[in-house]
C-alpha cells in the first residue's frame, strides 16, 4: 500500500499572525487552527470567522501568493519607477 501525501486545497495567510496555513479540507463549518499563534478560525458561507476576535474574512483576501507571483510584482514596479522617472537629456 502506498502513502499518498495529502495536497492543499488552499494556502491562505493567517489573519492573526500572517503565517501561511495549507488548507486541506474546505467545507461549511471547517475548524482551521494556525500552527504558529495557535488562532480559530471557522469556515461559513465563504468566509473564515477569527474565533479570537468574531472578524469575518474573505477567503480570496487571504489566499497566499507565491514567491513567484511577489518577484514579477516587484520587478514590474521598479520597471514602472524608471520609465515615469526616465528624462531625456538633450
Amino acid at each position: 500500500m502506498s502513502r499518498v501525501e495529502s495536497m492543499a486545497v488552499k494556502v491562505i495567510m493567517c489573519p492573526s499572525c500572517g503565517e501561511e496555513i495549507e488548507i486541506t479540507d474546505l467545507y461549511e463549518g471547517v475548524e482551521i487552527r494556525c500552527k504558529f499563534c495557535e488562532c480559530v478560525m471557522i469556515y461559513q458561507e465563504g468566509k473564515l470567522l477569527l474565533l479570537d476576535t468574531n472578524e469575518e474574512f474573505d477567503i480570496e483576501d487571504l489566499e497566499s501568493r507565491g514567491e513567484e507571483e511577489l518577484e514579477d510584482e516587484e520587478e514590474m514596479e521598479e520597471e514602472e519607477e524608471e520609465y515615469y522617472y526616465y528624462e531625456e537629456e538633450e
